[in-house]
């Protein structure tokens, strides 16, 4: 059964905290395989699901690091790409992997809590703002939500209780 609402064609999930917690302390995001693991719970909610037929997958993360030089635009893509599949069982295609690589102070229109990724992904799928939920975890993430018009999901909401505050 999903957990999500029956007229959801798109789910949209934020990265750092939502799919994969970052294991180098005071590091947001990682930055090479080793860094990262996968959020507790999830694949148990999300792997069983219709993805890639009944059910359509974007990422949509701020990834200033790639700005500042710390990894590269295609080891960003990737490593959200493994998040994705490690929390749900499907890989998303590679450009469904979307992300702000601009600098945090620099008033883009897709750094989160802008909606530019999330009307980005409605684009690349056909998806319209009544079929689509945006699934995170932090104020930003909900805001970009409304300004997209679309739903918001905490990603608490997916986990069971026990995984949910179960940190390593």
């Amino acid at each position: 059964m999903s957990p999500f609402p029956p007229d959801v064609r798109l789910v949209i999930f934020d990265a750092d905290d939502t799919l994969r917690r970052t294991l180098v302390p005071g590091q947001p995001c990682p930055h090479r395989d080793g860094e990262w693991e996968p959020i507790g719970g999830l694949r148990e909610a999300l792997g069983g699901l219709p993805w890639g037929r009944d059910l359509r997958m974007a990422l949509a993360s701020n990834q200033d690091h790639v700005f500042y030089g710390h990894l590269s635009a295609a080891t960003a893509r990737r490593l959200l790409l493994d998040a994705a599949e490690a929390a749900t069982g499907h890989r998303p295609p590679p450009w469904a992997a979307l992300f702000c690589p601009h600098r945090m102070e620099g008033g883009c229109g897709c750094r989160k809590p802008e909606p530019g990724l999330l009307l980005r992904a409605m684009r690349l799928w056909g998806a319209a703002p009544a079929e689509t939920l945006f699934v995170g975890d932090a104020p930003s993430d909900r805001e970009a939500a409304a300004r997209a018009g679309v739903r918001f999901l905490h990603v608490g909401a997916l986990r069971p209780p026990a995984a949910a505050s179960a940190r390593p």
